[in-house]
């Protein structure tokens, strides 16, 4: 997971835009007549995220048509995010400003796909009160946007990591490592293995992360393409440099890498390379 910065002063804003951008005359004076719902709303959200208690809040099983507070209902709630804030052009530049955070445009919950779309932390079908809330969306890629679909831990172990409260210890030390399997080519295999320091609620939290979003199979294919390019790369290096030049070269590069997300799956890659003698005498080969 990267860590982003939190939205600054954006949820009445944005909520403000979204109504704004309503057509409908009476739809409009209805949502505002429910305005202060979503701003306390949001208070609850900030304060529950900063000591990871979202999962207290209760899900929300009414239908579409069901009236969710006032004399709005919940669909009219969640169509705020997929018809004004998405689509219209005054709540649309909120939109893009939230996607356009995403650290160097790549999606925060896996480190991996391309930020496209906006992801509901806690989904909206069954939180929609927090539909445009602005700490409630996370740029993410397809694959975590689609993936997670409208899954929420219910107890704080099953809680994934939320790129703007959860920093300490998820970015700050390594939880993802990796192995080399032996096989032609080689395979590498991925998984947690949190510090025995940690406390269990966050191992667990991080092992939930890391399975929601199905990280150890993306990383792996990431791995084997990368594998297949760097094989040829490091014959040649040693052919110049020597044979304890492959494990030199890999223990460099893992180390860049650590340096710079300690938990990327190059990193956790280049450690296990580095690391197996199997594959640094002939593995690479």
């Amino acid at each position: 997971m990267r860590e982003m910065k939190i939205p600054v002063g954006m949820p009445a804003e944005v909520l403000d835009a979204c109504i704004g951008s309503i057509g409908n005359e009476d739809l409009r004076n209805r949502m505002l007549e429910v305005r202060q719902n979503f701003i306390d709303a949001s208070v609850s959200y900030r304060k529950s995220a900063e000591i990871a208690q979202l999962y207290t809040f209760l899900v929300n099983h009414q239908k579409d048509e069901e009236i969710l507070v006032g004399n709005v209902t919940k669909g009219e709630v969640k169509n705020l995010y997929t018809y004004n804030l998405v689509k219209k052009i005054g709540a649309r530049s909120y939109y893009d400003s939230i996607l356009a955070a995403a650290p160097r445009g790549i999606c925060p919950l896996c480190g991996v796909g391309m930020a496209a779309t906006l992801d509901h932390y806690m989904p909206k079908a069954k939180f929609p009160l927090f539909s445009v809330l602005p700490l409630n969306l996370v740029p993410a890629c397809r694959d975590c946007n689609t993936g997670k679909l409208a899954e929420f831990g219910e107890d704080k172990e099953s809680q994934s990591l939320h790129p703007y409260f959860d920093i300490s210890p998820f970015v700050t030390e390594q939880w993802i490592f990796a192995e080399v399997l032996i096989s032609s080519p080689a395979t590498i295999r991925f998984f947690v293995s949190a510090p025995d320091t940690w406390l269990r609620e966050n191992k667990e939290r991080a092992k939930a992360h890391f399975d929601a979003f199905k990280l150890a199979a993306r990383f792996s294919i990431m791995a084997a393409n990368e594998l297949s390019s760097l094989t040829g790369m490091l014959a040649d290096y040693v052919s110049h440099s020597g044979p304890g030049a492959v494990r030199e070269f890999l223990t460099a590069c893992a180390t860049t890498e650590l340096a710079l997300h300690k938990n990327s799956w190059r990193a956790a890659f280049f450690q296990a390379l580095a690391a197996n003698d199997w594959f640094c005498e002939k593995g690479y080969l």
